[in-house]
């Protein structure tokens, strides 16, 4: 049985790779940011530990004692909001945590294989053309996240050529669906329409960034390639995950409409007020959060974000199985079905 450890295992898509993996029957293990959250993943998934990703010492421990087959690296900021408010703390969660985690591998155990996630935003305005984006695009963020990112994977590929280490990057676009925090996009907006009291508060739903167009796949199918790219990925190859296809975030808000039997009347929010008609603007495409954020420190979204899935697609069939109108059915189903929705924390 192979053991797989996951870093910012407590996060949105840490709990569904951890459950993903743990039904196809691997070992494994959650890596999580302190002892509180060690002790509810311990609950649900039987093995945790504390790793830290900004220290390097703890993480290296950690590897050593759990001498992995393989390495999910899910931890670190994943708010372009927090990115842009507290750059130096994103440095450390994002540069430095991959850093840390890929020296510890190379150190304790350097034949395991490691997947490290990015983030779309590395690709900046790239996309303004309307056309998918391919791995080959250069590189060209447009924001801190985005820069942070960036660099994360430039370590990585420094990894890969002076150390060897058989490490892949993965580059997901959007994703949503169940168990998604509030404090995301779709989330917030899901959360909103499940209880939304049309005596106090009217017909009308203010949103920002109504007509940016978003490549969002389910969660589901996220967990799935990552799967396949940390056991069948090419060691420092970059893969996007996504759909090749995009909706502008008013059609998928009408989607969650429907869903939820609303029928209000969307209309666009001031970029300068976005974060107070959400509940939180932030819109990134990285772990626990999902999408650019207009509000970020006044670092502009992308109005058109549509990646190309040809290389995970042509090397390993993989394509998304699930429609965005499914991620968005999951994501208000999740909230009509708890009244008190947890909040998950970031990585």
């Amino acid at each position: 049985m192979k053991t797989i450890l996951i870093t910012g295992a407590e996060g949105f898509v840490g709990l569904h790779m951890m459950q993903h993996l743990k039904n196809k029957g691997f070992d494994v293990v959650a890596g999580v940011r302190n002892r509180a959250r060690k002790l509810t993943l311990e609950k649900r998934f039987g093995k945790a530990l504390v790793c830290e990703v900004g220290d390097a010492i703890n993480v290296a421990r950690v590897i050593a004692s759990v001498r992995p087959d393989a390495v999910i690296h899910l931890a670190g900021c994943s708010n372009p909001i927090d990115a842009a408010q507290e750059p130096l703390t994103a440095y450390q969660s994002i540069v430095s945590g991959t850093a840390n985690v890929l020296d510890g591998v190379r150190r304790t155990n350097p034949r395991a294989r490691v997947l490290t996630i990015s983030s779309c935003e590395v690709y900046g305005n790239s996309g303004a053309n309307g056309s998918p984006i391919a791995e080959s695009t250069p590189v060209a963020p447009t924001s801190t996240f985005g820069s942070l990112r960036a660099n994360a994977e430039e370590i990585a590929q420094t990894f890969f050529r002076s150390y060897h280490l058989n490490v892949v990057i993965a580059r997901p676009f959007h994703h949503t669906g169940p168990g998604q925090s509030d404090g995301s996009y779709f989330a917030s907006i899901a959360r909103q329409l499940v209880e939304w009291d049309e005596a106090s508060r009217g017909n009308e739903l203010r949103v920002a960034d109504l007509d940016c167009r978003r490549d969002v796949c389910h969660v589901q199918d996220v967990v799935e390639a990552y799967e396949k790219l940390l056991f069948d990925g090419t060691a420092g190859t970059v893969y996007n995950v996504c759909s090749g296809q995009s909706l502008t975030c008013r059609e998928i808000i009408q989607s969650m409409m429907r869903v939820s039997g609303r029928n209000l009347t969307l209309k666009d929010a001031p970029q300068a007020n976005s974060a107070n008609a959400n509940g939180n603007s932030n819109m990134s495409s990285n772990g626990n959060s999902n999408m650019p954020a207009s509000a970020a420190g006044n670092q502009s979204s992308p109005a058109f974000l549509c990646g190309d899935n040809g290389r995970i697609r042509n090397q390993f069939g993989w394509q998304p199985r699930l429609t965005v109108q499914d991620a968005v059915r999951d994501l208000v189903n999740s909230f009509q079905t708890s009244t008190t929705p947890a909040r998950v924390p970031s990585a």
